[in-house]
């Protein structure tokens, strides 16, 4: 049995399969389904094939984040696999904005299986699984598994949430969603926003964030002793002297046992290193902040 208080990004495991119950699909199709979704989501719909995969958001007209996502073909669809909670919102927005065109726009979560695997032989079992693969990390490899079957696995969500918040890759929940440009949330690290596509819902604000410089706000993790369960939307306080002021908002959080969590946040994005940071409401707690495996640019 592996342990979810390991750090996943270096241990030395042979492959973990998760299933990922916290996830869902959202499928838009029709003929002008990538016409669309090019006008609607932060990532260049031109670059994906039947064989890779996009990362990317889908944004109201403030540029805040409805979802984050991962794009994949599938047959004549496009599928946006993102966390259930978010569905309702981005479907809402995207059935607003498709009227005019012809797309189908629909949720089809409970007519696929999602599950993850990553480790050092996570490939082999990827290459055997029945369904789609896509692979969305390396050290350690990672996969996302798709299938309209059941699919076996070993371990819960909270284990491949772990390894998202190591590689500080955002998943966001309805409780920041339309909370954060997606720049907050670091999106541009993993090539989830195109800057040269033109324009879509929300690229005004995103474009001048990124051309004018006013990026106040970025996406650090931070883990270290709590006394309570965190979940995403928590408020996090940093010391200022002997008082304490409000730092950010918790994006994700896995609570590796009763008393230690490891989470992602937006913070400002200057903050000190060594700045102490709580949780709000527990006075006991402490955090340390990480630094980031990759450049913001």
């Amino acid at each position: 049995m592996v342990e979810l208080t390991q750090h996943f990004s270096d241990a030395n495991l042979d492959s973990l399969s998760v299933q990922l119950t916290d996830y869902g699909i959202l499928s838009v199709s029709g003929a002008d389904a990538d016409s669309f979704l090019q006008g609607q989501l932060t990532c260049d719909l031109r670059k994906l094939d039947q064989n890779n995969w996009l990362y990317g958001a889908h944004c109201d007209q403030t540029g805040k984040a409805f979802s984050v996502f991962w794009l994949c073909r599938e047959a004549d669809a496009v599928l946006l696999i993102m966390h259930r909670s978010t569905i309702e919102g981005s479907l809402a927005q995207l059935k607003k904005y498709g009227v005019f065109s012809k797309i189908t726009a629909e949720d089809v979560s409970d007519d696929w299986n999602i599950a993850g695997v990553f480790g050092n032989k996570a490939a082999s079992v990827a290459s055997e699984f029945d369904g789609r693969v896509i692979q969305v990390g390396t050290s350690p490899d990672q996969y996302l598994l798709l299938s309209q079957q059941p699919i076996s696995t070993d371990y819960s969500q909270p284990y491949w949430d772990a390894l998202e918040i190591e590689r500080v890759r955002p998943q966001l929940t309805s409780e920041n969603s339309q909370a954060f440009v997606p720049q907050m949330m670091n999106l541009q690290a993993w090539d989830g926003i195109s800057f040269d596509k033109g324009c879509y819902i929300g690229q005004e604000t995103i474009a001048r964030m990124k051309y004018l410089g006013k990026q106040k706000r970025a996406l650090f993790r931070l883990s270290g002793k709590v006394t309570a369960q965190v979940t995403p939307g928590v408020q996090l306080e940093k010391a200022i002297g002997d008082n304490w002021r409000r730092a950010g908002t918790v994006i994700m959080a896995v609570n590796r046992t009763d008393t230690h969590v490891d989470l992602l946040a937006v913070l400002p994005s200057d903050i000190d290193a060594d700045t102490a940071i709580r949780v709000r409401d527990d006075d006991a707690s402490l955090l340390e902040i990480h630094s980031l495996p990759y450049q913001l640019g």
